[in-house]
């Protein structure tokens, strides 16, 4: 029964109450019952009203949560179209970078593609020690109470009883082996030299005339004499400076935990001292250009606040954001360049305050490189770089054989493809609506004829080494020129189509693959020079793979205050990047020259101030031989 026919069946007995009131019986029962009514239709009608007013609440809601789906399907829809802009620009940054620098395949690693997980890894072989380290052996035999015992009082033990700490009684049965492990120890020597004064004299025992008592030369007391620092302290210092990254303020700041207290200050100055000394080996490599056949060059940049301090170029500070166009900012103004030359022997680094072609050129020059060397480098280096104009005898003469990197020419297609492409592959809807999945085909197609180009030359070198007999600028003519005269065959007809005049005809392309296509026409003749020179290379990551501690140690150095600084930065870093080529381990390789140069110090002519205190080198009058003996590549015959 409903509330309806319930109101009705009330009204009735209502009505008949008021004519039964004649009875006081039945009025009484009327009355009664219509209580009871309204008492039964009061609770139903206040349940109607609270789920009236529940409903309210629940539209309400309703209609909030109706503008809140709005609001979260437009944002929705504003990720979905940043997504399509930004294209693929959430792959993983290993794995793009892997395909720029390397190419897909990676023709560097033989192949092999470092970004594939699924690849076959090396088996991991036990490493040996490659410094002078003494390893004592010893057994040692624990028992009950955690005491430490040796091989024969164990032996004694066995059999024996005792009583522990429960007061239990225990025997020792037998010795059980557990586990071999590796202690590690500082252990600091300080050592008070002395030394025997001698003199000339005659056959009577008399000194004689005109002579003057004499010391004995030795390098581990005449290294830097005035300070605490060893020959292998020093070279401990420097090991762990470009080994383990460690700038010398922190290194500083370790050993006076160890108990040697060297301010910052301190150490940089004698770290300078020390530069001075290898100034002779670090020139002696540097002589080796003139037999170097293969040459790659790159240059990275580095802070040195000595270069603002030289300009007097404060950046401005105005309170604006923005910078002009001849405004720079105050890590630009303090921006010095690295320039790496690396060949088969010698990897050289030189620091300067400006950029350009004519630094490394000079040096080049300067040591008599060969004219028939090949020198790979980036597109920076112009095609002038291996020239050398006489305007008096109005003459040119080539320098030596000047050739570009092909990874960075695929650098630039492949730059686009990551940018134009989502993870699927598919084109990014700024591409698509431009019209220009065309340039992403291309790029497509760039990509794989520059990465077969590359296999063919590293199996055409792999065959040369293992052939002397063979010829290969004959091969690489043979075999590799018509693919490179197809690249650029189709970057021309392409460059031609995007320069067309007639509008009706003209290639719409995206900046990028202008660009690209750009660079490749315009560096076609260096690009193509190393298939005519025996010693030709298509790429320098040999040089640019050389730079990457260098790049570490400017992070963590954040910038050099002089120039001194950076150029004993660089001295070192030739040394430590040479001696890693050749397998030679560094903090060894930094004692032995240490030491050599010590003990041939008065030969060494330094730029002295007024006090006498160190402040650069000058030259020296070193045998070449003994210099010779100290190359690594000789330490790692030998």
């Amino acid at each position: 029964m409903d509330l309806k026919e319930l109101q009705k069946q009330f009204d009735e007995i209502s009505k008949q109450g008021r004519e039964t009131k004649t009875l006081s019986g039945l009025a009484i029962l009327f009355t009664s019952l219509i209580s009871l009514f309204k008492v039964l239709l009061e609770i139903p009608s206040a349940q109607t009203k609270t789920i009236e007013q529940l409903n309210n609440t629940i539209e309400s809601l309703q209609q909030e949560l109706g503008a809140q789906t709005k609001t979260i399907e437009q944002l929705n829809n504003t990720i979905k179209s940043l997504q399509q802009k930004l294209g693929n620009k959430v792959v993983d940054s290993k794995r793009a970078n892997n395909e720029n620098i390397n190419g897909r395949g990676s023709e560097k690693n033989k192949g092999v593609d470092s970004s594939d997980k699924k690849r076959d890894k090396p088996k991991k072989t036990s490493s040996t020690a490659t410094k002078d380290v003494v390893v004592e052996h010893k057994e040692s035999f624990i028992g009950y109470d955690g005491q430490e015992y040796s091989n024969e009082e164990a032996t004694k033990l066995i059999g024996t009883t005792f009583t522990g700490k429960d007061g239990k009684r225990y025997k020792y049965t037998r010795k059980i082996n557990s586990s071999l492990k590796t202690d590690y120890k500082v252990h600091l020597t300080q050592i008070q030299y002395f030394k025997l004064e001698y003199v000339a004299v005659g056959d009577d025992g008399a000194p004689l005339a005109d002579t003057k008592p004499q010391t004995p030369a030795c390098a581990k007391t005449d290294f830097l004499k005035k300070t605490p620092i060893s020959v292998s302290l020093m070279s401990h210092i420097i090991y762990t400076w470009f080994r383990l990254k460690c700038p010398l303020n922190r290194i500083s700041a370790s050993l006076v935990e160890y108990g040697i207290s060297l301010s910052r200050q301190q150490l940089y100055k004698n770290v300078g001292i020390t530069a001075y000394m290898l100034m002779p080996i670090f020139k002696r490599m540097e002589s080796h250009i003139k037999d170097e056949k293969q040459l790659c060059i790159d240059e990275t940049y580095h802070s040195c606040r000595e270069k603002r301090r030289l300009n007097n170029e404060a950046p401005p500070n105005d309170g604006s954001k923005s910078k002009g166009k001849k405004q720079k900012s105050l890590s630009k103004t303090m921006r010095s360049y690295f320039y790496g030359i690396v060949g088969n022997y010698v990897c050289l680094y030189y620091h300067d305050l400006d950029r350009g072609s004519d630094i490394p050129r000079d040096i080049l020059t300067k040591n008599n490189i060969s004219e028939d060397a090949f020198v790979e480098t980036d597109g920076f280096y112009k095609l002038g770089f291996n020239v050398d104009i006489n305007l008096d005898n109005k003459t040119v003469k080539e320098l030596f054989t000047h050739g570009v990197c092909y990874v960075h020419l695929k650098r630039y297609f492949c730059v686009l493809l990551n940018y134009a492409t989502k993870t699927d592959g598919s084109p990014i809807a700024e591409f698509v609506n431009c019209k220009w999945e065309q340039d992403i085909i291309d790029s497509n197609r760039f990509c794989d004829k520059i990465s077969n180009a590359f296999h063919i030359c590293n199996d055409i070198t792999k065959r040369c080494n293992k052939d002397k007999t063979l010829d290969i600028v004959a091969l690489k003519n043979k075999e590799l020129r018509p693919i490179i005269e197809d690249i650029f065959d189709d970057a021309r007809a392409i460059n031609d189509a995007i320069k067309n005049k007639d509008e009706s005809k003209r290639r719409s392309c995206s900046k990028k693959f202008r660009d690209a296509i750009t660079y490749a026409v315009n560096k076609e003749f260096k690009l193509k020079s190393f298939l005519d020179s025996p010693y030709g290379l298509m790429s320098s990551t040999k040089v640019e793979e050389k730079f990457r501690e260098l790049d570490i140690l400017r992070n963590s150095m954040m910038a050099s205050d002089t120039c001194n600084g950076a150029e004993n930065l660089a001295l070192f870093y030739s040394l430590y990047k040479t001696a890693q080529m050749h397998g030679i381990e560094f903090e060894t390789y930094m004692q032995r020259c240490i030491t050599a140069m010590s003990e041939h110090l008065n030969e060494i002519e330094f730029n002295k101030d007024s006090k006498g205190t160190i402040k650069g080198y000058k030259s020296h009058s070193i045998s070449e031989e003994m210099l010779e003996n100290l190359m690594p590549w000789n330490m790692a015959k030998a």
